[in-house]
């Protein structure tokens, strides 16, 4: 509960007990008036928080009726774009299909990983553990019923990564895509945040919870657009430009193969 709730509560409180027990009755009405006045706004406070919330209220609702195991993705997304086009490169997990540039978040070790198994959270056994996926934020909840301690874990920011940097990084500036002497660093924006309904992963054979912040790339100068612009006009090997209607379709205009979490980066919600 946030301190700001906290505090309103103890308004109501004490100007309530003060009203019935302490002052005279000449003040009786101004107290009571406070009180009253407090509480009208702290529940509207609250059904706007329910109503920004819904989504995740359902999620956990669903999530009482089953101990069931659920597998979680816990990522970001770039959305990058240059003259109403999209940047996306080739998956290395999704055969064939080009999405944005991105990847899970890692939780810090020995810290996050001991918090995350006091939920239940383990590593997914689904996919090959290597050293490049050591510490991702793609897991099993043994217990469905403990999602909403771990997102609220997960917005706590506390023991996980929160610079996006990394897979920027790793998939355009390691394999050359963009200059290194260009790119040391970037500013960032979030300039969203989506998730999925938690749904039955065929691929996975199990249900599954995907979450994903997404993230703008700020240019620092004229050099780094201009960089970029040269990525545009000369694309290498597993790297495309798209339109929104290219990825809402799935599908590129030369038949490459759009992967299904691309539309995400068009969201602008902000749910923390």
């Amino acid at each position: 509960m946030k301190r700001k709730t906290i505090s309103e509560i103890i308004v109501v409180a004490i100007s309530f007990s003060l009203a019935q027990w302490v002052v005279g009755p000449n003040l009786q009405p101004e107290l009571n008036g406070l009180a009253i006045g407090v509480a009208i706004a702290l529940l509207i406070e609250w059904i706007f928080h329910l109503y920004d919330q819904r989504g995740f209220i359902r999620l956990y609702l669903k999530c009482l009726l089953s101990k069931r195991s659920l597998r979680l993705s816990i990522a970001y997304l770039y959305k990058i774009e240059v003259r109403g086009k999209y940047l996306l490169v080739k998956s290395n997990r999704i055969q064939g299909a080009y999405q944005p540039v991105g990847g899970v978040y890692k939780y810090f070790n020995p810290e996050g990983k001991k918090q995350l198994e006091s939920i239940g959270a383990i590593p997914d056994n689904n996919i090959e553990n290597d050293d490049a996926s050591e510490h991702d934020l793609r897991l099993k909840l043994r217990n469905r019923r403990n999602l909403k301690d771990f997102i609220q874990w997960f917005f706590s920011r506390e023991h996980r990564e929160l610079d996006p940097w990394r897979e920027f990084y790793e998939e355009l500036v390691e394999p050359g895509l963009l200059p290194q002497a260009l790119f040391p660093y970037i500013h960032y924006e979030l300039v969203g945040q989506s998730y999925e309904q938690i749904h039955y992963d065929e691929h996975f054979k199990t249900d599954t919870f995907k979450y994903f912040d997404i993230y703008k790339p700020k240019t620092l100068n004229r050099r780094q657009e201009d960089a970029l612009e040269q990525l545009y006009m000369n694309p290498p090997d597993g790297a495309i430009w798209v339109t929104e209607e290219e990825i809402k379709r799935e599908i590129a205009s030369d038949g490459k193969r759009i992967a299904p979490h691309t539309y995400h980066i068009f969201e602008t919600r902000k749910l923390d």
